[in-house]
């Protein structure tokens, strides 16, 4: 399959260049994330802010066929950590699309379940049912995905060629089922999966998602009013026939119009943690 996908980037466009476009945006936040600590961590109550600029440019031949490109740069807590990261090179038409660069392999883009909470793009409680291998946009990975209707079906590899994943995904009247897979060659196990099941209904929607690390993420989320958002998730593991709870968190968003107000409750491994701020994009 690696050699399909490397031959796949190997394309090149013959039509000329119709229409152009440049972008610049992002995202900031400020606030203040509280952590109870534990019996070998104290208490703290920290400062938090960020600024993440993104760029993105993207041109279409006549013949139809979009070539796109983006990276971005943030900068966290004065920390002087910016940056260019996350480059990615696209191209798509119709159906098809290709990715190379800083992207999600085929597992996470067909079979992810995740809820990322707080005001610091989810860094408060995060609950994940990605595998221990699973590509991530902070690799260097190659994807291909089709989509047929309802229907997408993908497939990637890392760069080096070690590393492939499978997905597929449907979606019919709200519901949704999706199972991807990996056969990693440098891992002492060579196959994971992840699967995803979820319902939306459009003021509210919940999600499940199991992989073959006995990880069970559940999600759930709520539109209160037209500004006002709810949202709840928790990750479960299982080993040695002992189920633990190793996140869970519950969030109120409310938009202010331009920018949103977010609050968040929960627990990181029974460690108490909390955080209240505002976020916006530009």
């Amino acid at each position: 399959m690696k050699n399909v996908l490397f031959a796949t980037t190997a394309l090149i466009a013959a039509a000329g260049v119709a229409s152009a476009d440049v972008t610049v945006g992002g995202n900031a936040f400020m606030g203040v994330i509280y952590n109870a600590g534990d019996a070998t961590t104290v208490a703290s109550t920290d400062v938090a802010h960020s600024v993440r600029v993104t760029f993105g440019a993207s041109v279409e031949t006549d013949a139809g066929v979009t070539f796109g490109a983006s990276s971005r740069i943030t900068e966290s807590n004065n920390g002087n950590n910016g940056q260019m990261e996350h480059g990615q090179v696209n191209m798509s038409s119709g159906g098809f699309t290709l990715r190379v660069g800083a992207t999600h392999g085929a597992m996470r883009n067909t079979a992810r379940v995740t809820t990322y909470l707080g005001f610091n793009r989810g860094g408060v409680v995060g609950n994940d049912n990605s595998t221990a291998n699973t590509q991530t946009d902070g690799g260097n990975n190659v994807l291909v995905m089709y989509s047929m209707g309802d229907l997408t079906l993908a497939a990637s590899t890392d760069a080096a060629g070690n590393a492939q994943e499978v997905g597929v995904a449907y979606t019919m009247n709200g519901f949704t089922l999706g199972l991807g897979a990996n056969a990693d060659n440098d891992a002492a196990t060579d196959t994971e999966w992840m699967f995803k099941a979820g319902y939306n209904g459009g003021n509210y929607a919940a999600n499940i998602g199991l992989n073959s690390d006995n990880d069970a993420v559940v999600t759930f989320s709520y539109d209160i009013s037209d500004a006002t958002a709810l949202a709840i998730g928790a990750e479960f593991s299982t080993a040695n026939g002992t189920t633990t709870t190793d996140y869970m968190g519950v969030q109120v968003s409310h938009d202010l119009g331009g920018a949103s107000l977010v609050g968040t409750l929960g627990q990181n491994n029974s460690v108490t943690v909390a955080g209240l701020g505002v976020s916006f994009g530009f």
